[in-house]
């Protein structure tokens, strides 16, 4: 079974929201500096980790879980027939971008492929991960307002194809740079704000030119 559609909202996340019984309160405790890693406190990486996790699934299977592929369009397929997209790291103190990023990417592959993206890796024929290492937001123009009205974006990836049964890498590029400009009007510090309309433009931008560059290279 197969399913078209390619959500394009962010995907939410849900809390638990019980209440403790009476008597069973318990006492914050202090935060322990020793516990921290780095660019924050374990438990909002391990959060962040999920969420990613969570989203990339719930993308990926949100339909039928058979995954997705499109059958119609001008694609180039590649050498598979299946892929599983394992949510990118963020090595950047930007949060929750790897999320959006991530998102772009499973819509990216099935656009320009054709092939079928699946959430299980033990299903699927190659498997495309990745980190963002950095990401610079500078302003170029300014409006009168006192704002930037156009800013530069740039994207510092790692990217990695490989075969799922053999681990040999199809398509590597450990220094990829993604570069271009937007109009928005938002200060640098709100420019990965969902309210942004820019950021959704600059995630698809990011996906269409890493999954151009992996067809490019078979």
């Amino acid at each position: 079974m197969e399913a078209a559609e390619v959500p394009r909202s962010v995907v939410p996340w849900f809390r638990g929201s019980g209440v403790p019984e009476k008597g069973t309160e318990r006492k914050a405790q202090p935060p322990n500096p020793d516990a921290r890693g780095a660019g924050g406190p374990p438990a909002l990486h391990l959060s962040r980790r999920l969420r990613a996790i969570a989203a990339v699934l719930a993308l990926v299977l949100s339909s039928t879980g058979c995954g997705y592929r499109v059958a119609s369009g001008n694609r180039v397929p590649l050498p598979f027939q299946t892929v599983a997209v394992r949510p990118l790291e963020n090595l950047t103190t930007t949060y929750e971008v790897e999320q959006i990023l991530t998102r772009a990417l499973v819509g990216e592959m099935v656009k320009q492929t054709g092939n079928t993206v699946v959430g299980d890796e033990n299903r699927a024929d190659a498997i495309l991960s990745g980190r963002i290492t950095r990401i610079s937001v500078n302003p170029v123009t300014f409006a009168r307002s006192a704002f930037a009205s156009t800013f530069l974006v740039t994207v510092y990836a790692q990217i990695r194809l490989e075969e799922r049964s053999s681990g040999r890498t199809l398509f590597e590029n450990n220094r990829y740079v993604f570069r271009e400009q937007y109009v928005i009007n938002a200060d640098v510090e709100n420019f990965f704000s969902e309210m942004n309309p820019a950021l959704q433009r600059m995630s698809e931008d990011f996906a269409s030119a890493v999954v151009a560059a992996i067809v490019e290279g078979f």
